[in-house]
């Protein structure tokens, strides 16, 4: 199995942009690669040329690409796979929602189609039902059926940001929180911000809750839109939590970085949930139980010490380049000898 070669199609370009999320993914899945002696290359969809694709012992494509693509996908005769990242309907109509425009909807309308297509025709017929996902809500949520493998976490990445940090301290009882373009984590700051001002006003205190990544516009002098920033990591270091206001079960990049750092995690129980409430951090039921346990969080600091530790743990046990190698090892074993 050594020094096969793996192409690994980035449908939008992430990963040579180094946009956040997919750009770790595939970083993470190619030092996977590596430890298991494969090659692996990537490029853009706008790059796929099928007589470039036959040069490579298996196509590893990160997302639906289009009916023409596909089509060069199948000329080339190589064995297929499709990794799912998101959520691929709800982002489409979520971008709709935040800009309602007649280009949008068209997209919307097109990733749909494409997706439908990608369900009946082309992953049974193109990738022979070789369909990953990165947790099982997100397989679940795209109605596909596959193998799940998580992505990999690896240390030293977050070790080399940090050590640029600048200590930072803050006044007030501090949480962070991170949104991406998915419907649930966009639409979860309002949530959030009621949280916020509920416990403010039940303990007296001034919590401030900091966003990164997308945008939203919301009135709350205790929330503060920080946006997509390269010293996020910084900030998340010297949080006292990290708080996600919606209930998806999968750990993502800035999840498993908050544990890392021992930063523990508060967040609303989601189906196939991994996270234990009182071990890693706060896994609330509803509103008013979130509010109840950050207020206890408040007034008791010395327990998110622990379950931080405790969220880190969890994080290297599971999310460690070695175990995740190995689930990769076995499913592209499978597909070479079909």
């Amino acid at each position: 199995m050594d020094n096969r070669k793996i192409l690994i199609i980035d449908p939008f370009g992430f990963y040579k942009k180094r946009i956040r999320g997919i750009y770790s993914a595939i970083k993470s899945y190619l030092y996977c690669l590596e430890m298991n002696g494969y090659e692996g290359h990537v490029m853009n969809e706008t790059e796929i040329d099928t007589d470039f694709l036959k040069k490579f012992d298996i196509i590893h494509v990160h997302g639906p690409i289009s009916i023409r693509n596909i089509l060069k996908l199948y000329r080339c005769g190589k064995p297929a796979v499709l990794t799912l990242h998101g959520w691929v309907v709800d982002e489409s109509i979520t971008t709709f929602k935040k800009n309602p425009s007649i280009k949008n909807f068209l997209w919307c309308l097109y990733s749909l189609f494409k997706w439908v297509l990608h369900r009946l025709i082309f992953i049974p017929l193109i990738y022979k039902g070789r369909v990953t996902a990165v947790s099982k809500i997100t397989m679940k949520k795209n109605g596909a059926k596959g193998v799940v493998i998580p992505n990999a976490f690896i240390p030293e990445d977050v070790e080399e940001r940090v050590t640029k940090c600048k200590d930072l301290s803050f006044d007030d009882f501090t949480l962070v929180t991170y949104v991406s373009i998915g419907g649930s984590k966009v639409c979860s700051i309002p949530r959030l911000s009621r949280i916020i001002c509920e416990v403010n006003k039940r303990s007296g205190k001034n919590v401030q809750l900091l966003v990164f990544g997308d945008s939203v516009k919301i009135n709350n002098p205790h929330i503060k839109m920080m946006r997509y920033r390269g010293d996020f990591l910084c900030y998340l270091k010297s949080a006292d939590m990290m708080i996600l206001g919606y209930e998806m079960s999968e750990l993502g990049y800035a999840v498993m970085e908050a544990g890392y750092l021992s930063v523990p995690i508060a967040k609303f129980k989601g189906k196939f949930e991994e996270l234990k409430d009182g071990i890693h951090g706060i896994i609330a039921e509803n509103e008013e139980d979130m509010i109840k346990k950050l207020i206890e969080a408040i007034e008791n600091p010395s327990i998110l010490r622990e379950r931080g530790e405790n969220l880190k743990r969890y994080i290297l046990e599971t999310r460690s380049p070695r175990v995740i190698a190995k689930k990769w090892q076995k499913f592209l074993e499978s597909t070479v000898e079909e």
